[in-house]
């Protein structure tokens, strides 16, 4: 009995120990790991190694961001999960890692090729350079949802509760597959004023140059939600906004902490004395009440007396301050100068209409002084109604009366206003310049009925849709203003361009002619009395221009190829193929004989939009109501007798720089055998024909219209708005 009860324990002990043994058998099978295993492990260690990891990866993951961030976060604590099958050749391997916002999971896909594992998918990685918390949602216990305003457009992700994440908190962050793995709080700078922006730098008046990177979004904060407002959409002259930068200062984006209304003064940059550059090489300005230099960014300030007259200079150390030639200072930054009393300050290099002889031109207001390009840029900020004072006898006769300038008043100040909100002069820090390209500022003196009708108006413009009204304006019609989108193509360089409601053709008199864009009805139209047509005072309103066909021929070859360089896109060659194309143009190229002009296409109010041009050496299409002025510019390249533009009110004018308008028809002359001997051009008006008509807004004062009548009937639908209000 004793025997069989020992055989029975030692059977159990064999069997005890033969378990153990199978048992750590299977223990060091499952501590060896699996090849996909060591892939994923080799792969990371590769990375943090910085040595080749390519071998591990799919010809296409090459460029993949993945590797280069784990490397940039110093990512050390991988950890595989489990294993899933997707097919016989294809595993996914999960894997969390210790991210900055917390571990977080991930997955990589692999496929065996040639015998060993490679990767055939990475964690997708979005990084931003910028973003703001706005909303929380779905939260649990160790994770939750968040929404990330990144400017037009938003995003959701998966945050770890161990993430420093606040709503209204922007930020810099990285995510895995849409899970949060990196956040970084951006650092907010208040700014004084912006000055200039560019695609790279921003300005501020006291605080001086930041730089920016990224699409730079800017967003208007209005209690605690945020709206985008749109890419570098900070105005010029902003005061309540916070940029929101990295450590070293490099803006990311920006946050306006209240909507932009400041319409007080308004920023405009000087041209040259021939209106021909806003660069100049060097500027004197001087002040009969003595006046200050400053640069605050600097700490720099300079005062002057009556009479001192101050040089500033471009050089490698910035802008320089010179009087009677000693140099006094230099800064990178912006110079502001201003007046000490209530006299103007005078540039003595900028000639206009009222310039003083010796003093040079005065300007109201301060001036600002600042480097580009090796030139200088000079900007006269000044009060909005103030500088009305000089644009509207600028734009404007005098002698059209007081309610006609009430209108010029409206136009101008509406345009003004929308220019300060716009982006076109931003990187010079203005809101607008003094020439043509934008209203014609300060040419003529104040003239006292001119200042009447500012003051009468005051704060008013036009607005539709609860935007301020694009008062754009001429001189004066044939009868028919133009559409918009008939005479400037847009952003996109679509032609025609973009509508815009309220500014339509119309017809300038007591009647309606239709079907203007058809040949003989325009022709008609042209040729027909108008005795009650708005403009009729204007000498543009009928004229006529005769040139000879090798006049013409000059006037073609002088003007194409650099109409070319400037508008590639509106000055077409005809080819083999019966086409068009936009193809070089070379300098100087000689046009040949000319055979033939035809008009392709007319706008709804009868101006030209396309024209063909047909020589010997070659066809072309000049598309766009200014390309077409200039290509039949009435002057005279010959040197021989000058192009008579022949106006309806008996007077003429010799080589006219710019067709008057694109309101006209041709005609030819035509020897036995067909040649063309002699161009005649008959049109009426004078400039682009949209909006508002100077002229027309005259003989409708005169038919006992009032300013808000006219205004109304040049911009159908606007209302009127006090921007005090």
């Amino acid at each position: 009995m004793k025997s069989k009860v020992l055989r029975i324990k030692l059977f159990y002990i064999l069997l005890i120990i033969i378990l153990a043994a199978a048992g750590g058998i299977m223990f060091r099978i499952r501590m060896v790991p699996s090849p996909q295993e060591r892939t994923t492990h080799e792969f990371f260690n590769d990375i943090m190694e910085q040595k080749n990891y390519d071998e591990y990866l799919s010809a296409d993951l090459k460029d993949h961001p993945f590797p280069a961030f784990v490397k940039q976060e110093g990512i050390s604590q991988i950890r595989v999960e489990g294993m899933e099958s997707i097919s016989r050749n294809q595993r996914r391997v999960w894997i969390s890692a210790l991210f900055p916002a917390g571990r977080i999971p991930f997955y990589l896909d692999m496929v065996k090729y040639d015998g060993r594992w490679m990767i055939i998918r990475l964690p997708e990685v979005m990084q931003q350079t910028h973003g703001i918390p706005v909303k929380e949602m779905d939260k649990e216990k160790d994770q939750s949802r968040w929404m990330i305003a990144l400017g037009s457009v938003s995003v959701e992700l998966t945050v770890p509760s161990s993430a420093d994440i606040k709503a209204g908190q922007p930020v810099s962050f990285t995510a895995l597959d849409d899970m949060l793995a990196s956040i970084q709080p951006l650092q907010p700078v208040k700014l004084t004023k912006v000055l200039s922006l560019t695609q790279t730098t921003l300005e501020d008046e006291q605080l001086g140059y930041f730089n920016i990177e990224g699409p730079f979004p800017v967003f208007l904060k209005e209690k605690d939600e945020y709206s985008f407002s749109g890419s570098y959409y900070l105005p010029i002259g902003t005061t309540e906004a916070l940029l929101y930068s990295t450590e070293d200062q490099t803006g990311r984006m920006a946050v306006m902490t209240q909507p932009f209304d400041n319409y007080e003064l308004i920023r405009v940059i000087l041209r040259d004395s021939g209106y021909t550059s806003l660069l100049h090489s060097h500027l004197e300005i001087t002040c009969a009440d003595g006046f200050t230099v400053s640069s605050p960014p600097s700490g720099i300030h300079l005062s002057f007396d009556e009479g001192d007259i101050v040089e500033f200079k471009p050089s490698e150390a910035g802008t320089e301050v010179r009087r009677n030639g000693e140099l006094l200072s230099s800064s990178n930054f912006r110079w502001h100068i201003q007046s000490k009393g209530q006299a103007p300050l005078y540039v003595k290099n900028i000639h206009r209409s009222q310039a003083h002889p010796g003093s040079g031109t005065p300007y109201g207001g301060k001036l600002e002084v600042t480097m580009t390009d090796g030139s200088l840029v000079l900007i006269n900020e000044v009060a909005l109604e103030k500088y009305l004072y000089t644009v509207v006898p600028s734009e404007m006769p005098i002698k059209f009366g007081l309610e006609a300038l009430k209108v010029q008043a409206v136009a101008a100040r509406s345009y003004a206003a929308r220019a300060i909100r716009s982006t076109r002069y931003r990187e010079y820090g203005a809101h607008l310049d003094d020439s043509t390209a934008s209203q014609v500022y300060n040419n003529i003196s104040e003239q006292d009925v001119a200042v009447h009708a500012v003051n009468e108006t005051a704060g008013i413009v036009a607005v539709y849709n609860d935007e301020i009204v694009d008062t754009r304006f001429f001189s004066s019609s044939c009868g028919y203003t133009a559409n918009h989108h008939e005479v400037w193509s847009n952003s996109r360089n679509e032609f025609p361009g973009d509508e815009i409601p309220y500014l339509i053709a119309q017809p300038q008199y007591s009647g309606k002619l239709p079907d203007l864009y058809r040949e003989e009805n325009f022709r008609a139209f042209l040729n027909q009395d108008v005795p009650d047509g708005y403009d009729r005072f204007s000498p543009y309103f009928r004229w006529t221009v005769r040139m000879s066909r090798r006049q013409l021929e000059a006037v073609i070859s002088s003007n194409l190829a650099s109409l070319y360089q400037q508008q590639p896109l509106f000055v077409l060659t005809k080819t083999a193929e019966e086409t068009y194309e936009s193809r070089d143009i070379p300098e100087q190229t000689d046009m040949g004989t000319l055979l033939n002009i035809e008009v392709l296409r007319r706008g709804e109010g009868g101006n030209m939009m396309d024209l063909e041009i047909t020589t010997t050496h070659g066809t072309f299409r000049i598309i766009k109501e200014y390309n077409i002025r200039r290509i039949l510019q009435p002057v005279d390249y010959l040197n021989g007798s000058p192009v008579i533009l022949h106006c309806h009110d008996g007077t003429s004018r010799e080589n006219f720089p710019l067709l008057p308008s694109a309101f006209a028809y041709i005609d030819f002359e035509r020897d036995s055998e067909g040649n063309i001997q002699e161009v005649t051009i008959r049109g009426g008006g004078y400039g682009h024909g949209v909006g508002m008509s100077q002229y027309g807004s005259y003989g409708l004062t005169l038919m006992g219209k009032t300013w808000q009548d006219i205004i109304k009937h040049y911009y159908p639908g606007s209302e009127l708005y006090n921007l005090s209000d």
